[in-house]
């Protein structure tokens, strides 16, 4: 792809995509570890686009998504993706010729011989030469990751591989560190689906059917909590409405998304209401989730942030809300502020801060949960 640089940086940045695309051979798409309905839906369009320019490809997260499967049923995904070094065995053939070419594997799976069978004469073995080659894949599109340790272990098991191959970043995070050799980073948009329907549109109109409508708005939808969030800006709601007249099926994406929690969900959810604190004059609420609750719930901890969502979903818009969780041997913090006055980023900069997309969290060690709680609800 490197030949074509200069032409490719005269494009627009979803001719520079395509370009990208038509000149690869084989594409892995890469999701952030923490899956979702949203980057889902874009991998759903994203493979219809590489399908359509007839693009072997492969759809990669750390760890298998365990619910959407409206959305899994029409996808193929890998986890533990491994991308080695290909072995390259060169012989010169020219004067011989090749008869036959055939490979065994010993019965404990520890030897590989290959066998040449020359036309005439026979091969010499100073005629051969074994190297290192590239990789099978040459392409990686990223969906959703700020920054490449957060695609997990698919990042972590392959670091040659990602920092050899030319990468395409999408995502919608103000965060993103724009790691790619294309970014499409769009902070003003919703979401991936958002990002994903506009190059669509620009572009590829007749890919567009009821089962990709629909998985590019539970993408919409999720992102923006069913049109409640006060970012929602009326080119998201438009973009909504022309999936709908794709075909898009509102009511199953709102009963999906919106009705069918797990169990293990509604398990923490009810521990965080069984705690959860008010403090009226301060206009605050904050709850607590410890390890025993996740156990109890048969929960793995990266459920927190739907926790999350589910507090904010139930909570006045214009608090501070704030959720305190042990975590993988520390304490996570997830706060949100609905109050214009009260900037999370300024009270707590005593912390590592990261913005996500339901406001900001940072992790605490050496500290117990309540130290962690009374130590935050003091600043506000």
């Amino acid at each position: 792809m490197g030949g074509n640089n200069f032409f490719i940086m005269a494009l627009n940045i979803y001719e520079q995509i395509i370009e990208y695309i038509k000149e690869s051979k084989k594409v892995v798409l890469a999701l952030e570890k923490k899956v979702t309905a949203d980057s889902l839906g874009a991998a759903i369009a994203m493979s219809r686009i590489l399908k359509y320019y007839a693009k072997p490809h492969q759809i990669t997260v750390e760890k298998n998504a365990e619910n959407f499967h409206f959305l899994t049923q029409y996808l193929e995904i890998t986890p533990n993706f491994k991308q080695a070094r290909r072995l390259v065995v060169s012989l010169d053939i020219a004067d011989q010729g090749l008869d036959k070419f055939y490979y065994e594997v010993d019965d404990n799976k520890k030897k590989l011989d290959i066998y040449i069978v020359p036309k005439t004469g026979f091969f010499n073995p100073d005629d051969v030469r074994v190297g290192q080659g590239g990789f099978e894949y040459d392409l990686i599109i990223t969906l959703g990751a700020s920054d490449l340790f957060a695609l997990g272990e698919v990042y972590n098991g392959n670091t040659a591989f990602f920092h050899e191959t030319p990468v395409t970043n999408i995502d919608y995070k103000a965060s993103n560190e724009k790691f790619g050799e294309i970014n499409l980073v769009e902070p003003t948009k919703s979401s991936l689906s958002e990002i994903v329907f506009d190059l669509l549109e620009s572009n590829f109109r007749e890919l567009m059917d009821k089962p990709l409508a629909t998985a590019l708005l539970a993408g919409i939808l999720e992102r923006t909590q069913s049109f409640k969030v006060p970012t929602l800006t009326p080119q998201t709601l438009e973009k909504a409405s022309k999936l709908m007249a794709y075909g898009a099926d509102r009511e199953l994406v709102v009963r999906e998304l919106f009705y069918n929690k797990s169990l293990a969900l509604v398990k923490l959810w009810g521990r965080v209401l069984a705690r959860l604190k008010e403090d009226k004059r301060r206009n605050l609420y904050w709850s607590l989730l410890n390890t025993q609750d996740y156990n109890r719930a048969g929960a793995d901890q990266l459920i927190i942030d739907q926790v999350f969502e589910e507090v904010l979903g139930y909570l006045p818009r214009d608090a501070t809300i704030c959720l305190f969780s042990e975590y993988n041997g520390g304490v996570m913090v997830l706060a949100y502020s609905g109050n214009p006055a009260r900037q999370l980023k300024d009270i707590l900069a005593n912390y590592k801060v990261t913005e996500f997309e339901l406001g900001v969290k940072f992790k605490v060690w050496n500290k117990d949960l309540l130290e962690v709680e009374k130590e935050v609800i003091e600043l506000f």
